[in-house]
């Protein structure tokens, strides 16, 4: 019994195998035709559609460029703002350093018969004990630093070339020449055409019969004749 069952269960798995494998074969003539005629238009669909794709990505390389162009500028402006800032408050520095930078000075008169001698007495404060003076013992160069000052950052980096916008526009630029030169050659074509049909007309042309020259000849001498 157990074999039977096996045996039933596989024949209906091939019939079901046979009956999902079935293809059924269908022949349009119009479907043929449109498909044998339609190169031509799958073609220039497929060219507008690769003109639109090559826009659109374009378009979204030159937004990503502005974006990071902007994010460069704004950059560029917080270094000068800093550097503003550290340059405002080096010459605060300076104008605190000279109102704490106090001269002492004492006056004594020594009277003489003959003249008067004043000695004056001048005493700096000393600012290196309260750390109010930074000394430099390695370089003794303090002179050329104060005068010395960061530059400013006057422009941003080198500007930013996008090979991708690059390869993009020539290969819009590629498709459109295309596009032009067929339209050229079409119109050459059918200037062609049309100078060899007139050429044709003018060559079909039905020529003036001539007479003979029999006739010719005694129309000549007639005339002839008459003038005498």
């Amino acid at each position: 019994m157990g074999k039977n069952n096996k045996l039933t269960q596989n024949l209906k798995m091939k019939g079901a195998k046979r009956k999902q494998g079935k293809h059924v074969l269908m022949f349009d003539e119009q479907d043929r035709a449109e498909f044998l005629t339609g190169f031509r238009k799958r073609k220039q669909e497929r060219r507008r559609a690769a003109i639109e794709e090559i826009k659109t990505k374009l378009k979204e390389e030159q937004k990503r460029v502005r974006e990071q162009r902007h994010k460069e500028y704004m950059k560029m402006l917080q270094e000068r703002r800093q550097a503003l800032e550290e340059v405002e408050e080096e010459e605060e520095e300076e104008d605190e350093l000279e109102e704490v930078i106090t001269e002492r000075s004492e006056c004594v008169q020594f009277d003489h018969p003959n003249h008067t001698v004043c000695v004056t007495t001048i005493s700096s404060l000393d600012l290196s004990a309260d750390r109010l003076l930074a000394q430099d013992e390695k370089n003794g160069d303090e002179e050329e630093k104060e005068g010395t000052t960061k530059a400013l950052p006057k422009r941003a980096g080198n500007p930013l070339l996008s090979q991708k916008i690059k390869s993009l526009a020539a290969s819009l630029s590629s498709l459109t020449k295309q596009k032009k030169s067929r339209r050229q050659k079409k119109r050459l074509r059918a200037k062609k055409k049309s100078d060899g049909q007139q050429s044709l007309d003018a060559e079909n042309k039905p020529r003036p019969s001539r007479k003979p020259k029999k006739i010719r000849r005694r129309r000549n001498a007639r005339n002839n004749h008459n003038q005498d």
